[in-house]
């Protein structure tokens, strides 16, 4: 339960070898443009004191108060309260810093959950990014983001007038799948948009970065130029939980630049009509905790077990809360009377299983040994499975059990 969780001022540090820097970018003065924060390695020392200053809060603004309370159906002032409470509100990562690119950085794509928004990952982007990748955590506009916005002239973002997207909630019935399917549509192309922008970028095409017009007494020393001719491409790869896993499967389908797919507790339904399954040819890796899924969602997930280069794991004693930061910032809300992992500790093996796979496929920038012995000592709150009819068979036992 959340008021059992004994918390600090900001999120676990990354345990890479490279402080994490982070910045948001957003193009164009449209609705049509993204909205992205990137996470990537600096070359800052990584314990000095003067760090702490350069850190940003995990909810960026009130609006986000106001966004997760139509989320979650509850009073604003109720989150509020417990934020301030649990007083946990601080991404270990420096604003603005200047990235390292040293090394051509190999990049990652990541889609949200419904409700979700830029910074509810940070403690995985951080731990990427420390490890010497560089990461765009997308802020989705299709209505599935708990409040997002954008700015329709240099003017407006002089004066800081944002133009609100709000969140749009369930519609039940007849017309909810058809709802959830435009959705993920708009966020693949989003997703889409965001590998055009590598390539782009990559190529010496530097677009401005709208959150440069906005005021902010921060220290900046963040450029997309230091970008230009220092990202690998080849290895490119999309992860997403949850709405965001249906969202990364359809962009592996759709866009063929993204060469690997990282499922996080993926909600298969809004992409159930689609026959994926048989379109699909990258490596996958899906991590599911136990909660989450029900048969038909385990099903769907099961017809993508067809080959080697496919794997699925549960995080055994964790629910859906467990691949976001929230378990760290308020602890657990959901499944109240089940037995469940340490946060840090199901927030460590579920990264240091996508580092072991990127590792294995894309080759990661830096020594990941310590997450493979991690995984071996937290062997038995893992389960592998790696064809179809034994996760079937594994599934039925967890749901049961």
């Amino acid at each position: 339960m959340w008021w059992l969780w004994k918390s600090t001022n900001n999120l676990p540090e990354a345990t890479g070898p490279f402080t994490p820097g982070c910045m948001d970018v957003m193009l164009d003065y449209s609705h049509e443009g993204i909205f992205m924060r990137l996470y990537y390695p600096t070359n800052e020392a990584k314990k000095d004191p003067r760090n702490f200053h350069r850190w940003v809060p995990w909810i960026p603004s009130a609006n986000y108060f106001i966004g997760l309370s139509k989320v979650l159906m509850i009073f604003p002032f109720i989150i509020r309260f417990v934020y301030w409470w649990c007083h946990t509100n601080i991404v270990p990562a420096l604003y603005g810093s200047r990235p390292k690119t040293d090394q051509k950085l190999k990049c990652i794509v990541l889609s949200h959950g419904l409700g979700g928004y830029r910074s509810l990952y940070s403690n995985t982007c951080c731990e990427l990014a420390s490890r010497g990748f560089l990461v765009a955590a997308l802020e989705h506009r299709d209505g599935s983001s708990c409040y997002t916005y954008y700015y329709k002239s240099e003017e407006d973002a002089r004066n800081q007038r944002p133009t609100n997207i709000e969140y749009e909630p369930f519609v039940l019935g007849k017309t909810h799948h058809k709802q959830r399917r435009r959705q993920v549509e708009h966020r693949a192309k989003e997703c889409g948009k965001v590998a055009d922008f590598f390539a782009d970028l990559n190529s010496g095409k530097v677009p401005h970065n709208v959150i440069c017009d906005v005021p902010t007494r921060r220290q900046i020393d963040f450029d997309l130029a230091d970008f230009v001719g220092k990202l690998d491409l080849t290895t490119l790869t999309i992860a997403g939980h949850s709405f965001g896993g249906a969202t990364a499967l359809l962009t592996l389908d759709q866009r063929r630049e993204f060469k690997h797919g990282i499922l996080l507790d993926p909600w298969m339904y809004p992409i159930k009509d689609e026959g994926l399954e048989a379109k699909i040819t990258q490596p996958l890796i899906f991590i599911n905790t136990q909660t989450f899924h029900i048969m038909s969602n385990v099903s769907s997930m099961a017809k993508f077990l067809t080959s080697d280069d496919r794997t699925m794991f549960t995080i055994l004693h964790t629910t859906h809360e467990n691949q976001t930061d929230s378990a760290l910032v308020v602890g657990y809300w959901l499944n109240w009377f089940m037995k469940k992992l340490d946060p840090l500790v199901a927030l460590k093996i579920n990264n240091s299983l996508i580092l072991e796979f990127l590792d294995k496929w894309v080759k990661c920038p830096s020594d990941v040994s310590d997450c493979r012995e991690y995984l071996q000592e937290q062997g038995s709150n893992l389960d592998k499975v790696l064809l179809a009819l034994g996760f079937k068979l594994k599934i039925v036992a967890l749901l049961f059990n």
